[in-house]
C-alpha cells in the first residue's frame, strides 16, 4: 500500500492564495462600501481640524457645492457604463447655460422655454458626437475635439461683453428657491413610504420564487434605514431657509436614473453592452443605439448642470463650464464606483463620488489650505480608485494574472 502526501504549499503561493481570496471577496462587495468608508475618514480628518466642518451650515454649503458636479457626473456614469468616455460635457454645460440665459434674459421668454431649449441643445450636440463615435472614431478624440469646438461656440453665443447676468430673472430662481421645512419633511415621508412599498413588492416577488428572506431583513430593516436617512438629510439641509431646490432636482434625477437602470430592459441592455459589447451584439441588443442613448442622457444632464451652476453664480461668462468641473465629474463617477472598463457602477456613484471630491475641496477651503493641497488630494484619491478598480476587474495584484 502506498500513501501519497500532499506537497507543502510554499509560503509565497499561500500568500498569493490568501490575497486572491481577499480580492475575490472584495470584488463581490458593493462598491459603495469602500467609498462610504473613505468619505467617513475624510470627514473625520477635517472635523478633527475644525469642528465647524460637520455643522449644519457647512453641510448645507457642501451639498450645494457638489450639486453641479453630481448632475454632470450622473451623465458621465451613463457613458462609462457602455465603455465610453466624454471630455466635452463640462464645456457643453456652459454653452447650454448661455443659451438658456439668452432665451430667458435677452429675449424675455418663459423659464420653461429656456430650460427646454438648453436641454434640446445638449442632446443634439451629444447626438452628433455619438454618431461620430458609432462610425468608429474613439470617443476620447471625438469629445476632446468637441470640447474645443464648444469652448469656441460659447464665445459666439455670449454677447459682446462675454457675460450674461441672470440676477433677478426667473433663471436665478433655480438656485434661490427653497422648499419649506414642513413640505420637505412631507416629501421625505412620501419617499420613505414609496421605498417601503418597493421593498414589499420585491419581497413578494422573491417569496413567490422561493428566494425570499425574512420580512424583517428584506423589508423592515431597509425601510427603517431609508426613512432615518431621508429625515436626517432633510433635517440638516432645511435648518436655514428650507430644502434647496437644486438638491431636489439632483434627487429627482437620481431616482429617475435609478429606475431606468435597474427596473427596465434599458438598464439590462446598458450593463450588457458595457460588460461585453460583442456578446451583447450576438444577443440581439442594439449596441449602437444604447451608446447613442447614453450620450443623449449625458447631454440632458450637462444642460441641467449648466443652468443650475449659472443660477448659483447668477451669471454666465466665458469661464462657464471651464476649470476643474470636467475632471471632477469624471473623478466623481470613478471614485464613486463606476468602472472605466464599462459594465459596472450605478447612478449612485455620481452622488457618492461627488461627496468625496466635494468634501476634500470644502475641507481645504475651510482650513485655508492652498489649492495645491486640494489638487494633490483629489488626484491621489482618483488614482487609488482606478487602481482598486483594475485589481478587482482582473482579480489579481499582478498584471496579466487571474
Amino acid at each position: 500500500m502506498t500513501t501519497s502526501t500532499r506537497p507543502p504549499v510554499a509560503p509565497a503561493a499561500e500568500r498569493r492564495t490568501v490575497v486572491g481570496h481577499a480580492i475575490e471577496r472584495a470584488a463581490r462587495m458593493p462598491r459603495s462600501i469602500p467609498v462610504l468608508v473613505t468619505l467617513a475618514l475624510i470627514w473625520a480628518v477635517f472635523y478633527s481640524q475644525s469642528p465647524f466642518y460637520l455643522s449644519f451650515g457647512n453641510l448645507t454649503n457642501l451639498t450645494l457645492q457638489i450639486v453641479t458636479t453630481a448632475i454632470l457626473s450622473l451623465g458621465v456614469v451613463f457613458v462609462l457604463l457602455v465603455g465610453e468616455i466624454d471630455l466635452s460635457s463640462a464645456a457643453l454645460s456652459g454653452v447650454c447655460a448661455a443659451v438658456a440665459g439668452t432665451v430667458v434674459v435677452t429675449h424675455g421668454l418663459p423659464l420653461a422655454v429656456g430650460i427646454a431649449t438648453a436641454v434640446v441643445l445638449g442632446m443634439v450636440v451629444t447626438f452628433v458626437e455619438a454618431q461620430v463615435i458609432i462610425f468608429g472614431v474613439p470617443s476620447l478624440i471625438v469629445t476632446l475635439g468637441g470640447m474645443v469646438i464648444l469652448q469656441g461656440l460659447l464665445l459666439v453665443v455670449l454677447p459682446e461683453e462675454f457675460t450674461i447676468s441672470i440676477a433677478g430673472t426667473p433663471l436665478a430662481s433655480l438656485a434661490l428657491t427653497a422648499v419649506p421645512a414642513g413640505a420637505s419633511f412631507a416629501l421625505a415621508a412620501v419617499g420613505a413610504l414609496a421605498f417601503a412599498g418597493y421593498r414589499t413588492l420585491l419581497h413578494r416577488e422573491r417569496t413567490s420564487t422561493g428566494s425570499g428572506g425574512s420580512v424583517l431583513r428584506s423589508v423592515a430593516a431597509p425601510s427603517v434605514a431609508a426613512a432615518v436617512g431621508l429625515f436626517a438629510v432633510v433635517f440638516v439641509l432645511s435648518r436655514q431657509r428650507g430644502l434647496p431646490l437644486p438638491v431636489l432636482i439632483l434627487a429627482g434625477m437620481l431616482l429617475v436614473a435609478w429606475y431606468w437602470t435597474t427596473q427596465t430592459r434599458y438598464g439590462t441592455h446598458l450593463y450588457a453592452v458595457g460588460g461585453d459589447r460583442e456578446a451583447a451584439q450576438r444577443a440581439g441588443i442594439p449596441v449602437r443605439r444604447m451608446v447613442m442613448y447614453s450620450f443623449l442622457v449625458l447631454g440632458a444632464c450637462a444642460a441641467v448642470a449648466g443652468m443650475v451652476d449659472s443660477s448659483r453664480q447668477l451669471g454666465v461668462s466665458a469661464t462657464s463650464g471651464a476649470g476643474p468641473l470636467m475632471l471632477n465629474a469624471i473623478a466623481a463617477a470613478v471614485v464613486g464606483g463606476a468602472s472605466l472598463f464599462g459594465g459596472r457602477g450605478s447612478v449612485w456613484s455620481a452622488l457618492l463620488g461627488s461627496l468625496v471630491i466635494g468634501s476634500i475641496s470644502n475641507g481645504v477651503q475651510l482650513l485655508g489650505l492652498s489649492t495645491e493641497v486640494q489638487f494633490f488630494a483629489t488626484g491621489v484619491v482618483l488614482v487609488l480608485a482606478v487602481a482598486v478598480d483594475v485589481v478587482l476587474s482582473r482579480g489579481s495584484l499582478l498584471p496579466g494574472r487571474r
